[in-house]
Parts: C-alpha cells; structure tokens; sequence
C-alpha cells in the first residue's frame, strides 16, 4: 500500500500539480520573442512594381554622387535621368539620360546589400521601410576604386 501511495505522490509531482508558476504557453501577458533583424543575404525584396526613385550612386566613375530620377515599370526601369547637373568628370546635365549602370530597381540595390561574397556590406534599413535608405559595398579589400554606395530616396509607388 505504502509503494501505490508513493507512486500516486510522485505522479503528482511530476504533473506538476500544485505548481504555482504560471503556465506561459497560456498566459495572455508573455512577451513574444523577438524576431531577428535581416542581415546581409536574408534582407527582402521591394513588392511594388510601379514606382519611381531618386538613386545617388556613388562609385569611382562619371557623374559619381548626381542624383539620377529611376521610373520602374513592371519591375523593369524605363527611365534614368540625371535630376541634377553632373557633379564628376561625366559632365550631363540635368534631365540627361544617367549611364546605363545606374539604371537599377530597388531590388537591384536590394540584391547588393544581399551580397554574401563582398568583402563589407553595410545596410541602412529604417524598422518598418519597405527599401533601405542606404547601402555600400566593398567587394574586394584588396582591390581599390570598386566599392559601390547606394542611397535611395524620395520614393513613390505608383
């Protein structure tokens, strides 16, 4: 009789019966655990497939630094143009076709911040933006003149 009532006891105390911890998978007021911010290679893509940009791209290259107005149709840019008279050696002027290298999608920058291989990848992603406001990557420490910096701004969904 002695080794039921203990067992009947143990029982108990393994079920947790009079345990007087709240029981978190009920309980209303937990906390839900934070989720991780993105980091290089896991940050998301831009949704909207009509929208318009103003793009400053900084490289060692033409016209380095000018902001470029980008039209993005279908995900697709239709339109670049220089929305400022050329800062570098490039020498456009305002309303110019910007180069052909600068014509990118918020998700063309986007996949940059996503660079895995780069040497340094920098991202500056405000909490609750759909875009970052900012990325630069340095793609190889040993080779000079090939970082590239993005700045987005001034976006409109259409």
């Amino acid at each position: 009789m002695r080794v039921l009532v203990a067992t009947a006891a143990l029982a108990l105390v393994l079920t947790g019966c009079g345990n007087d911890e709240p029981d978190v998978a009920s309980d209303p007021t937990t906390e839900p655990t934070a989720t991780a911010e993105p980091t290089v290679g896991t940050y998301p893509y831009f949704e909207p497939q009509d929208y318009a940009y103003t793009l400053m791209f900084s490289c060692f290259c033409p016209d380095a630094g000018t902001p470029i107005r980008v039209t993005v149709v279908d995900d697709e840019v239709t339109d670049a143009v220089l929305a400022a008279d050329g800062q570098g050696r490039g020498g456009g002027k305002k309303g110019d076709p910007a180069p052909q290298y600068t014509w990118m999608t918020i998700d063309d920058i986007i996949e940059a911040a996503n660079d895995t291989e780069a040497a340094e990848v920098r991202v500056e992603w405000p909490a609750g933006q759909d875009y970052p406001d900012s990325v630069y990557v340095d793609h190889d420490t040993n080779v000079a003149d090939e970082e590239n910096g993005y700045t987005i701004s001034d976006v409109q969904v259409s």
